[in-house]
């Protein structure tokens, strides 16, 4: 790289590292990020658009944005999209179309600060001798598993049923801390992925409903500060899309 070039990269990078404010709900006050760059915008629209390894390549694209923007590890999945929403009026204005519809994503930020985030971090399910512990993960530890899912499914040879099938397992992977049966206790974070599908492969049915209505809270949470009058924004790779969006 030549020497002129490196010295503009090194402005550009002070440039793109300006930082607005976005409101998070689950500490009720408003933190910095820093505002999405060309590439980053790149990277979300170009992530989704083969298949299966799409979906989980735009998630785990959409959770490094964050990351990156916020320098925080230690962010929970509910805190993305509050995050997300704020990243893109900030980069990319506060229009955007819904069909034939212009809709102000302040109405939607509108959401973000008066709906309440009442989801408890941690709880636990019990069947017989057997009781799940579980928590919600941050943006960090899915991506772990979402690398994990990526590398388990052949794009080239995809087969929809078991890709699908490895999505349901591994949602239900990212809120199981630890199992135990009687006296001895399992902590997922000391095993390997691998292990830890096989041990949830093996669960009861029965205790599903509990574990699910503990995502659930997260996924209503979503649902609700997304949605406004008639109708409900869609997160995806043309959300970031400036051309689709004028």
């Amino acid at each position: 790289m030549s020497k002129n070039v490196s010295s503009f990269v090194s402005k550009l990078e002070k440039i793109t590292d300006d930082k607005s404010q976005v409101y998070l709900p689950s500490i009720k006050k408003n933190i910095n990020v820093t505002s999405l760059t060309i590439k980053q915008q790149k990277d979300l629209i170009s992530s989704s658009l083969d298949g299966l390894k799409g979906a989980i390549n735009f998630s785990r694209t959409l959770n490094t944005v964050v990351l990156d923007s916020t320098n925080n590890n230690d962010l929970k999945i509910y805190d993305r999209l509050p995050i997300v929403i704020g990243l893109r009026k900030d980069s990319l204005g506060g229009k955007i179309k819904n069909g034939d519809e212009r809709i102000d994503l302040e109405r939607i930020i509108a959401n973000i600060k008066k709906i309440p985030l009442e989801i408890a971090d941690e709880s636990s399910v019990k069947y017989k001798n057997l009781k799940l512990n579980l928590k919600v993960p941050t943006l960090k530890q899915e991506n772990i598993l979402l690398n994990k899912v990526e590398q388990d499914i052949d794009n080239a040879s995809e087969d929809l049923k078991q890709g699908v099938g490895l999505l349901y397992i591994v949602e239900l992977l990212k809120f199981i801390v630890s199992l135990e049966i009687d006296d001895e206790v399992i902590d997922f974070s000391d095993i390997r992925i691998s292990e830890r599908m096989e041990l949830v492969e093996k669960l009861p049915l029965s205790i599903y409903n509990e574990v699910s209505a503990f995502i659930e809270k997260i996924n209503d949470y979503n649902n609700s500060i997304l949605t406004s009058d008639d109708f409900e924004l869609s997160i995806d790779s043309d959300f970031f899309d400036s051309s689709i969006n004028e």
